[in-house]
């Protein structure tokens, strides 16, 4: 029996000629954009040709210039050999065969593919071929991503790569290196590398975890840890993160080292400790939990002592008189957010937060959602709703961080709030009916405290077909109250009732249209809105949450009370002209174009107002509202908004935006918004600008500006480049913006974000 039949009888093809090509090199195509800067390594080698034996399996192939049997069991193989099975590959100058166990040891310029595309270079390995369970000496790897086959080639895409003294398959995903070098940098940049004395490469749980670790950026070790674990891939795992450094006009440098704690695969946390050089150490904490039924976030950080802040406000207190007036230094803050799902129907939620001082997210945070606010929240609910109705009790209430607002203004407290909705079947003839109502206590240290009782039935007669639609209605709307006066000059117990009418029509009119040269659908869509209600004098009524509605977007212009809240119902006898007009993409059905007009007009002179104090609204022409959208089939956007009072002979609202969004370049972006409104006390008259914009295949700008019209000063300005070399991001960012919520009083903050792939990013969140 010769050899070649020796092989066929155990299951093992021997070809003729094989011909086992493979490279490397990062593919450079055509396309813009981070996504496609970034695109990784390859590498290429030919698909098997062997099929599937009957046991579902690839046969081994074995391929040499010289092949030599040595007895029942060992195959010697010398000069380009080679040993396949499927798509794993094995090459060297010299390899035996332990037909047996399936062993292979193979010597000089040993090069091998895995079955899911891996490739491994050394000098000597050691390795049982169908389970890839062996060892390796003087060795570099490339550890692939994903495999896409096409005309015959493989195609690995390269995730990471290194060296190592000596590596172990220890199967099931697992590679253990000795003395290794790791990175998940594309071939040809070596910026970010981990050393170490040990590594271990858990593919199948996502993890890497390094002995006597170094992190070396740029050739300079910036981190050492006698133990590091790191996340493989998109997989969250626990470890120190990468650390953040910045600095602040007041705060001086920082310094943070967050930690991350993957708890279970619905829960995690991160604790950041941050150190300020001119306030102190600072420690916070954020905690994500979520389940079937429920979600949980709860953030907190604690800063003792802070020293800028003890030193401000000596100085203030000397200012106002009081230099022996008690400090509290101590800094801090808590928000806790909770959904819970108890039943398909009912569910309960929380929202706390509690600041320690009304300056601290002016000091402490450098997002405008923060620094801005007036009022931190405190809320807890719970809702149940079935098919035919809502009912929810709700307690709330403010914590003022603004020491401009007085408690005149502050918002009440409500303990508790009781809210009912219907949603009931449709009645005879179509009809649409139902029934709003509430209790509210109201509570408060500095105004007047009581409760409110409000009813809302409604019946409403939809008459719609494909063309248009009218829809009478009559409300009723009922409130009685029980105040806690201290006076009998009052009553205590006051009521209202206001019946409401209205009625909503509108026309569909459609016609083919074309849009810059395509197929395109044009509406016109005629709406008139009439509404009348009697006068009823509501001036013995409290305030507790009512205030006039301001008409900022078109839809506004169409309600039956001019009023939020349930304190006041306008009296009226008006109607709304309204027309809209839209082109639709005929073969998308994207809507390009909305532009919308529609004029108030007060049949009689409106007499109530929120306060007996309030000026009549004269009959005659109310404001005139318009919108325009334009959503184009290519990069641009806008959006327009007017309301202008005829009274006053002059635009009361105005917002104007445009956004450029190129499809080319996923990095390119860029916005400028313009709003203007004059509230009768004060005018908010900004301009926004903010931007994204690639200056070469790595680097990229970003900057936003918000700038008040009406004082001639920059709000806030941002300003940041950012480096994107695939495997780690820098950017560099700078913000100044007013401080104290005083326009001429400015506050300037720098931080550096650095991005490891892989191994951890963080931000110093200033």
């Amino acid at each position: 029996m010769n050899l070649k039949s020796l092989y066929r009888k155990r299951g093992i093809a021997l070809a003729s000629v094989a011909v086992f090509i493979f490279w490397s090199g990062v593919v450079q195509g055509a396309c813009k954009g981070q996504n496609c800067v970034c695109k990784p390594s390859e590498l290429q080698f030919k698909t098997p040709s062997l099929a599937k034996n009957s046991e579902g399996k690839y046969p081994i192939s074995l391929e040499a210039n010289e092949v030599e049997a040595q007895g029942e069991d060992l195959v010697m193989l010398s000069g380009d050999a080679e040993v396949q099975q499927g798509r794993q590959t094995i090459v060297a100058d010299r390899i035996r065969y332990y037909r047996s166990s399936e062993r292979v040891i193979a010597q000089g310029q040993v090069e091998m593919i895995s079955e899911n595309g891996d490739y491994l270079s050394s000098d000597e390995i050691d390795v049982h071929v169908p389970t890839q369970i062996g060892s390796m000496t003087n060795t570099e790897f490339k550890l692939s991503e994903g495999l896409e086959s096409e005309d015959g080639i493989d195609t690995a895409f390269i995730e990471s790569r290194g060296s190592a003294d000596k590596l172990h398959l220890e199967g099931e995903g697992v590679v253990r290196l000795e003395r290794a070098r790791y990175t998940t940098c594309p071939e040809g940049n070596d910026s970010v590398i981990v050393g170490a004395r040990e590594l271990e490469l858990d593919r199948t749980a996502g993890v890497g975890k390094a002995r006597g670790a170094t992190v070396r950026f740029k050739g300079v070790p910036i981190f050492y840890a006698p133990y590091l674990s790191f996340p493989l891939n998109d997989e969250r795992k626990t470890g120190l993160l990468t650390p953040g450094f910045g600095s602040d006009q007041d705060s001086g440098n920082i310094i943070e080292v967050p930690w991350y704690w993957n708890i279970a695969k619905n829960q995690d946390a991160t604790i950041t400790p941050r150190y300020y050089t001119d306030r102190g150490m600072q420690v916070g904490v954020e905690y994500r939990h979520q389940s079937l039924n429920s979600a949980t976030y709860i953030y907190g950080d604690f800063l003792p002592g802070d020293d800028f802040y003890r030193a401000e406000q000596e100085q203030q207190n000397i200012i106002t008189g009081q230099p022996d007036a008690e400090i509290d230094d101590d800094r801090a803050y808590l928000t806790i957010r909770h959904r819970q799902q108890f039943t398909d129907s009912l569910y309960g939620e929380v929202n706390y937060n509690d600041v320690s001082d009304i300056d601290y997210f002016d000091d402490l945070r450098n997002d405008i959602q923060y620094y801005s606010a007036t009022y931190v929240p405190r809320d807890v609910q719970l809702a149940y709703s079935n098919p035919y109705f809502r009912m929810s009790v709700r307690a709330n209430e403010y914590q003022v961080i603004d020491d401009s607002i007085s408690g005149i203004v502050t918002p009440y407290e409500r303990l508790p709030s009781v809210g009912f909705s219907s949603n009931l079947p449709e009645g005879p003839w179509g009809l649409n009916y139902g029934l709003n109502a509430s209790y509210t206590s109201f509570g408060s240290d500095t105004r007047l405290e009581g409760s409110r009782t409000s009813m809302n039935p409604y019946v409403e007669l939809p008459m719609e077909n494909i063309w248009g639609y009218v829809k009478p209605r009559v409300s009723v709307y009922s409130r009685s109250y029980s105040l806690d006066l201290d006076t009998d000059e009052f009553d205590d117990n006051p009521s209202s009732t206001v019946p409401v009418f209205s009625v909503d029509s509108g026309v569909v009119f459609e016609r083919n249209a074309s849009w810059f040269g395509d197929g395109a659908l044009q509406t016109l869509e005629p709406r008139v809105y009439y509404v009348y209600a009697p006068e009823e004098d509501q001036d013995e009524l409290p305030l507790f949450d009512t205030a006039a509605v301001a008409l900022n977007n078109f839809s506004g212009i169409f309600r039956e009370n001019r009023f939020y809240g349930d304190d006041r119902v306008g009296d009226t006898n008006q109607v709304t002209i309204g027309v809209t007009t839209r082109i639709l993409d005929n073969e998308s059905g994207d809507q390009r174009l909305k532009a919308s007009i529609g004029q108030l007009v007060l049949l009689e002179d409106q007499e109530q107002g929120l306060r007996a104090s309030s000026p009549v609204q004269e009959s005659g022409l109310g404001d005139l509202l318009a919108e325009l959208q334009t959503e184009s089939n290519g990069p641009w956007s806008t959006y327009t908004f007017l309301q202008y009072d005829h009274d006053e002979s002059e635009l009361r609202t105005a917002r104007f935006s445009v956004g450029y969004r190129p499809d080319d370049d996923d990095r390119k972006n860029v916005s400028v918004g313009y709003y203007r409104s004059d509230f009768g006390t004060r005018v908010v008259d900004q301009l926004a600008v903010s931007a994204n914009w690639p200056i070469s295949d790595r680097w990229q700008f970003f900057g936003s500006e918000r700038y008040s019209v009406e004082d001639s000063e920059s709000l806030e300005t941002t300003v940041g480049l950012e480096y994107n070399a695939c495997c780690w991001k820098l950017r560099f960012i700078g913000t100044d913006r007013i401080h104290n919520r005083n326009i001429e009083d400015k506050r300037t903050s720098f931080f550096v974000e650095l991005e490891l792939t892989s191994l951890g990013r963080i931000r110093t969140g200033l």
